[in-house]
């Protein structure tokens, strides 16, 4: 489809307030990526029971709360090839307006608060955050999309709408999860600092030491989730780029336990799922959804341990997260596999003809537009050797990534 007409629908879509989600995965420079969309047909507001559906989903930092479905059979879906020349550069414009004093002293103030605590031992890390309002000349979300395709080439970006929930755009750099087939990948992503053009660099004991934080929490949910030790791979940190920002990064990949290939409308006809599953997934109900819960909320977004991080996040951060920390992408989604020719194996055979995939990125560098004006989200992992003044500067160079975008 011609980039014209994929923007001429979404924007009729949006114009009849109805849902929407157009986004693209990350690409190399001099590729191109493939820029997808799933329009609702109508306004009804979906949700995900156990993430066996099909179609595109949208999850809340807050794990009690349900994830919001696009449903695949309920949506149509648009799709045009975006060539990828080169990450744009970023230029040098001064933001409009200055951050109150207020607002500052309160973050620093919250960040000291967790260091106490984090030095008396109630926890290992803690994630903080907090949100910043920017005025927008033009809130068309459609036109950020535009601009966000432009300048995050190595980034998932994506603008989602719904009348019932509101409108979030976002430029993530991290993976949450990836399924295909039985196999899953996942990554730990900690640290940061600003690109200057190398990505020769090098990192502080405090990067290190929280990256080594994230990585082995969410190698030992993945183990309570019974995904065994023995069959779980991980690389060794290295250095990877998100816009004008650094991050170290950690691959992790392994099997899903207890997983069972089997077309999913065979298995219905049969009885031995209902009927109106027969769309679903055909790896076994509530596997997936284990392996989702044991990596969501990951440290990199809570801290560690992650139960008492979240309640020092929830009873002291003063504010709903709502989307911001949670994740979002594509859920059991066919792919275009071809069937062998050769018959020895008729069993092999029915599960390459119905291979589905899962693609999943958490929900960083994102912001929700209101009206005129877009709410950005921005924190950072607090440990007991943080300096508030520091990392309250580092909330500020994450801000800038999406005020790049916003401001002229």
């Amino acid at each position: 489809m011609p980039e014209a007409e994929f923007f001429q629908k979404l924007e009729a879509q949006h114009s009849q307030n109805l849902p929407f989600v157009a986004y693209r995965k990350p690409v190399l420079s001099g590729n191109s990526g493939e820029v997808k969309a799933f329009l609702q047909q109508d306004d009804q507001l979906h949700y995900s029971d156990d993430f066996t559906e099909c179609g595109f989903v949208f999850a809340p930092f807050d794990t009690s709360e349900k994830a919001v479905l696009f449903p695949e059979n309920a949506s149509e879906k648009l799709i045009f090839e975006q060539v990828i020349s080169e990450e744009a550069k970023f230029s040098d414009t001064s933001q409009k307006g200055e951050i109150p004093e207020e607002k500052k002293l309160t973050h620093v103030k919250l960040i000291t608060k967790a260091v106490e605590a984090l030095k008396a031992g109630a926890m290992e890390k803690v994630v903080l955050s907090r949100k910043e309002i920017v005025a927008l000349d033009d809130p068309n979300p459609l036109k950020l999309f535009k601009k966000l395709l432009k300048i995050y080439s190595t980034a998932f970006v994506y603008c989602w709408f719904h009348p019932k929930v509101g409108c979030w755009l976002g430029a993530t750099p991290e993976t949450l999860l990836k399924i295909e087939g039985n196999r899953f990948k996942t990554m730990a992503l900690a640290g940061t600092q600003k690109f200057s053009g190398t990505m020769d660099v090098e990192w502080g004991e405090k990067e290190q030491q929280e990256q080594q934080f994230v990585t082995d929490s969410i190698l030992d949910d993945l183990e309570k989730a019974g995904v065994s030790s023995s069959g779980v791979e991980s690389s060794a940190a290295y250095t990877t780029k998100a816009g004008n920002l650094l991050h170290l990064r950690t691959d992790i990949s392994g099997k899903i336990p207890n997983s069972k290939f089997s077309p999913a409308a065979a298995l219905a006809k049969e009885g031995q799922i209902p009927k109106e599953d027969s769309g679903k997934a055909v790896i076994n109900r509530g596997s997936a959804e284990r392996i989702i819960s044991a990596v969501h909320p990951t440290p990199a977004v809570c801290g560690l341990p992650k139960e008492k991080a979240r309640e020092f996040i929830l009873s002291e951060e003063n504010y709903d997260r709502e989307f911001y920390t949670g994740f979002l992408g594509e859920l059991n989604l066919q792919t275009n596999v071809q069937r062998s020719r050769t018959r020895r194996n008729v069993e092999n055979l029915a599960y390459r003809a119905v291979k589905k995939e899962t693609h999943l990125y958490v929900n960083l560098r994102c912001m929700k537009i209101e009206e005129n004006k877009a709410v950005l989200f921005v924190g950072g992992g607090i440990t007991k050797d943080s300096v508030p003044e520091d990392e309250w500067q580092e909330t500020v160079n994450k801000a800038e990534t999406m005020k790049k975008v916003l401001l002229k």
